[in-house]
């Protein structure tokens, strides 16, 4: 049961059970695993805690009514620009209540923007006018469980704001975010709509602008993962770096590909999605290269650890973590296993790397997606394989484009044409796919239905990965 604060006999019985396990741990595996249990659960409720969230007497969201209301406080994240309007995550301080009493509170407010001028950046110190409401359910969508995990527990969907002074945020970030925006900028001048927003997405997660047919043809085609900066992409970067150094051997193409993630992770502005989605990425590159299918789950093990020690909401609430793990789990156990049926494929600009990883993250995420959104692509392995090509040169072309036009534009537009073709592919075949009868279908399957399609996977794992250790070892000159 998950508790603001646990009494005090619940630490007791946890401490009394870890020394005596301490004591026998040394005699017994049992032991050893009932210690582990014990710690692991100690710091689950220990975080726990830290994280459950109660409504006091100065938290902002004690402040919701129905008449409008004033915050004060400074933009702390960046904003959230979409087709118009943008949602701002403002550190509220203060409060002025319908009567005009003045209040010191604290907490996060997402406050909605619906104008588009003057526009307002991260560090700002705001001014914003509105009705403060607690975040509902959409739907199927729990809304406010998803804030919760940015520790946002009320909102304001029609807000005006004003800018007092700037200045306020973090220097880094502040100089990143406005790097992106210049970015984005010269994406706009260099590509026409859809293609600029398109590009945007892939190359800085940014999904403003997208036409929402053409969104619903990425749903329809099981292809919107390559217009949010998900481990997916992530490591495309990566196999594109690795492709170009193709020169070099094996081992030493890897950390430049790590370098290039760090700076990439960087640029886009370390989100914790972004540093998430880098750390999964990363691993399943690394369980590519090396072929430590052990030591790659042990990795993965240990980020998921960490990330949810960290934030126990994610492995709750953030679907993109959910997906985002198994789609690496898939990476390292199936990946090697379908390589051998995919042997035809060529290797250039990593697209048997890229097909590779996408069959394998997709027999262990579609499941999820299933149960989460109630709905199955029937044509999202194909459009994924009809892309897989596509994708990578997009992203190079694109970037290299962009960087090229702030120094010589008629040259970068050379270049980002031939991006533009790599996305107008791409949105061929989305448009054609999505047209297909059934191409999407709406179910309502069991879970116990989901974890047999799991159980039946794992059992199939299991085998293929024996079957091919026996084969390697038959191969193999004696000793």
């Amino acid at each position: 049961m998950q508790l603001a604060s646990y009494p005090r006999e619940v630490w007791i019985v946890f401490l009394v059970s870890t020394v005596i396990s301490l004591g026998f741990s040394f005699r017994s595996n049992i032991f050893k695993i009932v210690l582990c249990v014990l710690l692991g659960s100690v710091i689950a409720f220990m975080r726990i805690e830290q994280t459950t969230h109660e409504t006091r007497y100065n938290s902002v969201e004690a402040f919701v009514s129905e008449e409008e209301i004033v915050l004060h406080g400074i933009i702390s994240a960046e904003p959230d620009k979409r087709p118009m309007k943008t949602k701002f995550t403002i550190e509220v301080n203060e409060i002025t209540d319908e009567y005009g009493d003045v209040y010191k509170v604290n907490g996060k407010v997402l406050v909605t923007d619906n104008d588009q001028w003057p526009v307002h950046k991260y560090g700002n110190e705001v001014i914003a006018k509105g009705i403060l409401e607690r975040p509902g359910q959409i739907e199927n969508f729990h809304y406010d469980r998803y804030l919760s995990r940015f520790d946002i527990y009320s909102v304001i969907y029609r807000a005006k704001l004003e800018t007092i002074r700037e200045g306020h945020g973090n220097k880094l970030f502040s100089f990143l975010y406005d790097l992106k925006e210049k970015f984005e900028s010269q994406i706009n001048r260099l590509y026409p709509e859809p293609h600029a927003s398109f590009m945007a997405g892939l190359l800085t997660g940014s999904r403003r602008g997208i036409p929402e047919h053409l969104l619903e043809n990425f749903q329809t085609t099981g292809l919107t993962h390559i217009i949010a900066i998900s481990g997916y992409n992530v490591t495309i970067v990566m196999s594109v770096v690795a492709a170009c150094l193709f020169f070099l051997p094996l081992k030493w193409r890897f950390l430049p590909s790590m370098i290039a993630i760090i700076f990439f992770t960087i640029f886009v502005g370390a989100s914790p999605s972004v540093v998430r989605a880098s750390i999964m990425g990363s691993l399943g590159l690394f369980a590519l290269q090396t072929g430590r299918m052990k030591h790659s789950f042990i990795a993965v093990l240990l980020t998921a650890f960490i990330m949810i020690v960290w934030n126990p909401k994610y492995l709750w609430y953030d679907a993109g973590f959910q997906l985002s793990f198994l789609a690496v789990l898939g990476v390292v156990f199936i990946g090697p296993l379908v390589e051998p049926y995919i042997k035809a494929v060529p290797k250039s600009f990593s697209l048997r790397e890229a097909l590779q990883m996408t069959i394998a993250a997709q027999l262990t995420a579609v499941p999820l997606i299933v149960i989460l959104f109630g709905h199955f692509s029937v044509v999202a392995p194909l459009a994924n394989v009809l892309v897989a090509f596509f994708i990578p040169l997009g992203m190079l072309f694109g970037f290299l484009g962009t960087i090229i036009s702030f120094i010589s534009f008629g040259l970068g537009q050379a270049v980002s044409f031939l991006g533009w073709g790599m996305l107008q592919i791409i949105i061929f075949v989305a448009e054609s796919l999505s047209n297909v009868p059934y191409a999407l279908l709406k179910v309502n399957v069991s879970l116990w239905w989901i974890l047999f399609y799991y159980l039946v996977l794992t059992f199939v794992i299991i085998f293929l990965t024996r079957k091919r250790a026996a084969n390697c070892e038959v191969s193999s000159p004696a000793r």
